[in-house]
C-alpha cells in the first residue's frame, strides 16, 4: 500500500521537473539591458535554463572590430540585389523613378503578400461550408483481461488477444450554425479589403515620398548652383578689390574682407555639396534600391509649375473622406468587427450537422490461448448531430463583450482618421497656396537683387561704391536665388502633399 502511494508522488515530481519555465527566456532584472547573444540562434541552447546564462555566454563571447557582437560570428547574409535592374545610361525622371520604386521597393512586395494572405484567409473560411472528408487507418494488437464469474472460470477472469486493422473513411458536414460561418466570412472579406486598401496606401505613400525627395534633390542642386555662382562672384569681388588695392583705392581691410568672403563662399559650397549628396541618398532610399547604386536623375528645377488648386477647401476635404486609404481601412476594420459580433452571437445557438463513416474491420480474436478467429467485413454508420452549448464558464459572454468593444474602438478610430484627414488636407491646401505665393514673390525679388548687385559691382569697380554695399548686395542676391530654388521645389512638394492628403495621388505619366 505504501509503495502505491509513493509511485504517484514520484511520477508527479518527475513531470514537474520536465515542465518548462518560459520566464527564463526574459531578462532576469529590469535594472540591466539584455545582452544580445553572439549568434543568430534565438532558441535556448540545451542545458541553458536562465537568462543569466544566456547573458553570461553573450558577454564572454569574443567580439571583433569594435564589439560588433553576433555579427562577427553570424552566417553570411546574402547581399540584396535590386529587383529591377538600373540602366546606368538612362536619366530617370520622376515618373520613371516612381515606377522603379513601385516595382522594386520591399514595402510594396510585403504589402502585396499581406493582401494575398488576406485573400487566402477568405478561401479558408469558405471551406467551412463544405463537408470535410478524411481517410485514416488504425491497427494494432491488444491483450485484455476481462472479469468472469468464478463458477465459470475459477480464477475469475479470462484473457483475449485482438489483432485488428480498421481503414476508415469519415465525412463530417456542418449544416446549420446560426451565422457562425457567415460572421467569420464577413470578417475575412473585410480583412481582405483592409489589406488591399493598405496595399494601395503603401503605393500612395511611396509615390509621395519619391516625389518629395525628387524635388528636394532638385532644390539641393539649385542651391549648389547658387553656391557655385556665389563663389565665382566672391572671386570677382576679390579680384576687383585687389585691382583697387594696386591703384591705392582700396584699403588692406577691404582686401582682407574680400578674401574672407571668398573663403566663406568656399565653405558654403562644401556645405551645399554635402546637402546635395544627402538629398540624393534620401531619394535612393525612398526608391528602395540598394545603397551605392548609381542612378542618373533629371533636374526638376526647369520644370513648369503645376496648375494652382482648382477647387475650394471643402471639395478637397470631401475627396479625402471618400478616397483616403486610412479612412477606407477604418471602414473595413469596422465591418470586420461587425462580422466578429455576428459570430459571437451565434455561439449562443446550437449547431446541426451530420457525420458518416465507412470502414472495413480486418481482425482476429483469440480467447484463453485458443486459435485466432478472423473477420474481414465492412461496416458503416450515419449520425445526425446537434450540439447545444449549455455552460462554458463565461467564454461566450467574454467573446461577445470583446466584439462589442472592437466595434466601439473601430468607430472611434474612424472618427479619429476623419479628423486627421481634415486637418492634413487643410494644412496641405494652405501650404500649396502659400508656396505659389512665395514663388511669385521670389521672381521679382531675385530680379531686383540681380540688378542691385550688378549696379553695386559696377560702382565699386569705378571707385564710387563701397565694399560694404557690394557685399551686402552679393549676399542678398545669393539668398534670393536660394529662396527661389526652394520656392520652386516647395510648389511641387506641396502639390504632391495635397494629392497625398486627399488620397488621390497618382504617379505622373
Amino acid at each position: 500500500m505504501a509503495l502505491s502511494r509513493i509511485i504517484p508522488l514520484v511520477a508527479t515530481l518527475a513531470l514537474a521537473a520536465c515542465s518548462t519555465d518560459e520566464l527564463a527566456l526574459a531578462p532576469a532584472t529590469p535594472a540591466h539591458p539584455w545582452v544580445i547573444p553572439p549568434s543568430l540562434d534565438i532558441l535556448p541552447k540545451p542545458g541553458s535554463t536562465s537568462a543569466d546564462e544566456v547573458s553570461s555566454a553573450a558577454s564572454s563571447a569574443p567580439t571583433v572590430e569594435g564589439g560588433k557582437g553576433w555579427a562577427a560570428n553570424a552566417p553570411a547574409i546574402p547581399r540584396r540585389e535590386n529587383a529591377v535592374p538600373i540602366d546606368p545610361a538612362r536619366r530617370y525622371d520622376l515618373a520613371s523613378l516612381i515606377d522603379l520604386a513601385q516595382r522594386n521597393h520591399p514595402e510594396t512586395r510585403e504589402a502585396w503578400e499581406q493582401a494575398r494572405q488576406a485573400a487566402l484567409a477568405v478561401g479558408l473560411v469558405e471551406t467551412g461550408y463544405l463537408p470535410q472528408i478524411t481517410a485514416e487507418a488504425v491497427g494494432g494488437f491488444q491483450h485484455t483481461p476481462l472479469p468472469i464469474p468464478t463458477n465459470l472460470i475459477a480464477r475469475g477472469y479470462f484473457t483475449s488477444n485482438t489483432i485488428e486493422v480498421l481503414p476508415t473513411l469519415t465525412a463530417k458536414w456542418l449544416l446549420f450554425d446560426f451565422g457562425r460561418r457567415a460572421g467569420a466570412e464577413q470578417a475575412a472579406r473585410a480583412g481582405s479589403f483592409v489589406a488591399n486598401v493598405g496595399f494601395t496606401g503603401v503605393h500612395q505613400k511611396l509615390i509621395y515620398e519619391v516625389s518629395r525627395d525628387y524635388f528636394a534633390l532638385g532644390a539641393a542642386r539649385g542651391r549648389l548652383r547658387v553656391a557655385q555662382q556665389a563663389l565665382k562672384t566672391a572671386q570677382i569681388i576679390q579680384d576687383a578689390s585687389e585691382t583697387r588695392r594696386q591703384h591705392g583705392l582700396a584699403t588692406v581691410v577691404e582686401l582682407a574682407q574680400a578674401r574672407r568672403q571668398t573663403a566663406e563662399a568656399r565653405f558654403n559650397l562644401a556645405r551645399a555639396t554635402g546637402a546635395e549628396h544627402a538629398a540624393y541618398a534620401a531619394l535612393i532610399a525612398s526608391i528602395g534600391i540598394v545603397s551605392g547604386t548609381p542612378v542618373e536623375v533629371t533636374d526638376s528645377t526647369t520644370q513648369d509649375l503645376p496648375a494652382p488648386p482648382s477647387g475650394d477647401l471643402d471639395q478637397f476635404v470631401r475627396d479625402a473622406l471618400s478616397n483616403r486609404p486610412d479612412i477606407m481601412t477604418m471602414l473595413g476594420k469596422l465591418k470586420r468587427a461587425e462580422g466578429a459580433l455576428i459570430s459571437a452571437h451565434a455561439d449562443y445557438y446550437p449547431t446541426v450537422g451530420v457525420e458518416a463513416q465507412a470502414y472495413q474491420n480486418v481482425g482476429a480474436l483469440s480467447t484463453q490461448g485458443s486459435r485466432y478467429f478472423s473477420v474481414d467485413e465492412p461496416g458503416a454508420n450515419f449520425l445526425f448531430k446537434i450540439s447545444v452549448p449549455l455552460f462554458d464558464g463565461g467564454a461566450r459572454d467574454a467573446r461577445l463583450a470583446t466584439a462589442h468593444s472592437e466595434i466601439a474602438a473601430a468607430r472611434a478610430s474612424l472618427d479619429q482618421a476623419q479628423d486627421v484627414a481634415v486637418r492634413q488636407v487643410s494644412d496641405a491646401y494652405d501650404g500649396l497656396r502659400t508656396s505659389f505665393a512665395e514663388y511669385s514673390a521670389a521672381l521679382p525679388l531675385t530680379e531686383a537683387a540681380q540688378t542691385a548687385y550688378d549696379a553695386a559691382l559696377d560702382s565699386y569697380r569705378h571707385g564710387f561704391g563701397t565694399y560694404t554695399d557690394l557685399v551686402n548686395d552679393e549676399t542678398a542676391l545669393s539668398q534670393a536665388q536660394s529662396e527661389k530654388e526652394d520656392a520652386h521645389a516647395n510648389v511641387f512638394t506641396a502639390a504632391a502633399a495635397l494629392a497625398f492628403a486627399t488620397g488621390t495621388i497618382l504617379p505622373p505619366q
